[in-house]
């Protein structure tokens, strides 16, 4: 058996995860609680990331605002702005409420979507809403 370090073992569930077709069949009220609870998670990270956005930003302006009264021409803010998409995740379970079945198939790409919370727009406001936990 090879023995594959972290880095290369992370690789390859990433590789497995997006490839075959496989498809499953998962209860709908299991999958609308899991976005829900995708979604809970996803306010407390943005409500998270909007005090530490604040703090940083008072910081910067501190900064900012002495260099101005130094003559400094050169004000800029480094900020990167939380992003709320608790919508998108509405919008999600709203669709899979009108299913009239009791029972979904998903594809394994819709599973990593709306179970592992790898949606595109998941991604992108999780990048942004760990910014700062990332650097201060």
């Amino acid at each position: 058996m090879v023995n594959y370090s972290p880095e290369i073992k992370k690789i390859k569930i990433r590789k497995m995860r997006h490839l075959g077709n496989r498809t499953i069949k998962v209860e709908k009220d299991k999958l609308i609680f899991q976005i829900l609870e995708n979604k809970k998670q996803h306010i407390k990270e943005y409500n998270d990331a909007v005090v530490a956005y604040k703090e940083e930003a008072l910081k910067q302006l501190t900064v900012q605002t002495s260099r101005a009264r130094e003559g400094s021409l050169d004000i800029q803010l480094d900020l990167v702005t939380p992003v709320n998409n608790a919508d998108n995740y509405d919008k999600i379970v709203e669709m899979f409420q009108w299913e009239v079945e009791t029972v979904v198939e998903l594809s394994q790409n819709e599973f990593n979507e709306y179970v592992q919370d790898e949606t595109e727009f998941a991604v992108a406001a999780k990048f942004s809403n760990t910014y700062y936990s990332n650097v201060l």
